[in-house]
């Protein structure tokens, strides 16, 4: 009896270990897919765990929200917050995502109040984190959609 218990607990720890270690091990695009999913989900704690600490997150232009923003907590403060202000209802829709090395690049459509364009997002993923990211937006479609 006690070796049958003993083989339980072996087995149910290996289970629970190797349940743990897949979920660990996403590509990097799933990676990133899941960065979008909680940026939708405005859930700012879970996509701040898949970003290393000092993520680079760069927005080119002349926008409220564009330059380069060092950390999880100011690109919430100076990016998601922001585009809630100026794009209450934006959206980004996957069109297509590619993968090279450590390079991942995903083409989006972009929707919001007066907005309807295309971007594409390049990230860097290193050890199961985002350590960049560098938006290549319609500047002008998103000047000219901007709620004051």
């Amino acid at each position: 009896m006690n070796k049958l218990v003993l083989m339980a607990i072996i087995f149910f720890s290996f289970s629970a270990n190797a349940a743990h270690h897949k979920q660990n091990d996403l590509t990097n695009e799933e990676i990133v897919m899941k960065a979008y999913s909680t940026f939708a989900e405005g859930d700012n704690e879970s996509w701040s765990k898949l970003h290393s600490d000092n993520l680079k997150f760069t927005v080119y232009g002349s926008l409220p929200q564009s330059g380069t923003h060092i950390g999880t907590e100011a690109t919430i403060k100076n990016v998601f917050e922001v585009i809630q202000r100026h794009w209450p209802k934006f959206k980004l829709e996957k069109i297509n995502i590619d993968s090279v090395g450590d390079t991942v690049y995903v083409l989006n459509h972009m929707t919001g109040d007066n907005l309807d364009s295309y971007t594409v997002h390049m990230f860097k993923v290193k050890n199961g984190k985002i350590n960049s990211f560098t938006a290549f937006d319609d500047t002008d479609a998103l000047k000219l959609s901007m709620i004051k």
